[in-house]
């Protein structure tokens, strides 16, 4: 077996060991599909990579190129919807059913009716590049990005456009040297070149994957620290972390603090029990995470107080939102009690310059209480 050979054999190596590396890490994240897609990617890319190799060209039967070619088209796609799962884009299948299926049949158009094999290379390596081009933009389209995602982003937008001259440069060389034929082709430039960047793609697309399943796995657990346990809002070192985090980009725009407190919350627990209190505060999270925009930062910071960070929004669209929430919180349909009804008081604050975050909790925590010695059920601002 040639060098080149033994090196092509890194391929399916590199791809077995990824996808048992993604098999574990999914046997202890089933929550999270994607990582067994990207498992069926690299088994789909080493099976590949054997075809090419294992398999003989057989003239006018081309068991070997429909083989490699469909399994490279299946880990392609697996591997595009793993990435937009992952970051939440979906509405993917069609589109990479289609592209696979125009490619699939070019190739075997050029191999059964006008046999051509440098159309072939042409037809999947373009192929390739496009599905790839086409991951990279739809990557755009998450809702959330975090800094892996933009990694990811260049990895893979660049991955897909190197396939144009690595494949035009090679071609241009191998074809006048008359190297692009069936008996030729394990020794031309192209085949070279191609085995070897294989490899550095194959790791560098896995490893940049695994870096984000890591990360996200991370994420996880930090949002676990600073999650609530009984809302679906952060608690307070969350709130701290998180809002601290948005007031960096703020750059001079407007931005308020809203405090929420649940009115005679401790008759609630004297009169009805504990386990009712409990399930009023979750209905109160609840409303208050389901009316929240998606950047703003909201929390429960203490037994029945909460708090909503504002971005973009001044004092009066602030106590706006906090007389909206008023209203939303008196007409809940309380069932755990007879005939109980729910209100709860608000304090208004908007950041003045230079002022901090601790600062302006404290002028809004202030706005509440004077909310609840005029009367309770109402907003101060």
């Amino acid at each position: 077996m040639t060098p080149l050979r033994l090196f092509m054999l890194l391929n399916p190596a590199i791809g077995l060991v990824f996808a048992t590396v993604f098999v574990v890490v999914w046997l202890n994240q089933r929550n999270r599909p994607y990582v067994l897609m990207m498992a069926g990617a690299s088994a789909s890319y080493a099976l590949a990579v054997t075809a090419q190799i294992a398999i003989p060209a057989m003239p006018r039967i081309g068991l070997n190129t429909m083989t490699s070619a469909v399994l490279y088209q299946l880990a392609l796609s697996l591997f595009v919807e793993a990435m937009l799962t992952r970051v939440g884009v979906v509405g993917n299948r069609r589109w990479l059913v289609g592209i696979s299926a125009i490619i699939l049949s070019l190739v075997a158009y050029f191999f059964y009716v006008d046999d051509s094999l440098s159309t072939r290379i042409y037809v999947q390596n373009l192929g390739a590049g496009a599905m790839l081009c086409f991951a990279a933009l739809r990557l755009l389209a998450a809702p959330v990005w975090k800094p892996i995602d933009r990694v990811l982003f260049c990895v893979v937008l660049l991955t897909g456009l190197h396939f144009v001259p690595r494949t035009v440069m090679t071609m241009l060389v191998d074809m006048p040297a008359g190297m692009i034929t069936p008996e030729n082709f394990g020794r031309s430039l192209f085949y070279s070149v191609l085995s070897f960047a294989l490899v550095i793609l194959a790791l560098l697309l896995c490893l940049t994957f695994l870096l984000a399943i890591a990360l996200d796995i991370i994420d996880d657990l930090r949002g676990e620290r600073n999650r609530d346990s009984l809302t679906p809002l952060l608690n307070r070192r969350g709130f701290t972390e998180e809002a601290e985090r948005r007031l960096e980009t703020r750059r001079g725009a407007p931005a308020s603090v809203v405090f929420c407190d649940i009115d005679h919350f401790k008759a609630i627990n004297d009169n009805h029990g504990h386990s009712v209190g409990d399930a009023v505060i979750r209905e109160v999270g609840r409303l208050i995470g389901a009316e929240s925009r998606r950047e703003d930062c909201a929390a429960r910071i203490g037994g029945e107080e909460f708090v909503i960070l504002l971005p973009g929004l001044g004092l009066d669209a602030a106590s706006g939102i906090a007389e909206r929430l008023r209203g939303l919180i008196a007409g809940l349909s309380v069932e755990w009690f007879d005939g109980g009804s729910v209100t709860a008081s608000f304090g208004v604050a908007e950041f003045g310059p230079g002022e901090s975050l601790d600062e302006v909790m404290e002028r809004a925590d202030e706005k509440l209480y004077r909310a609840k010695r005029q009367g309770r059920d109402r907003v101060e601002g």
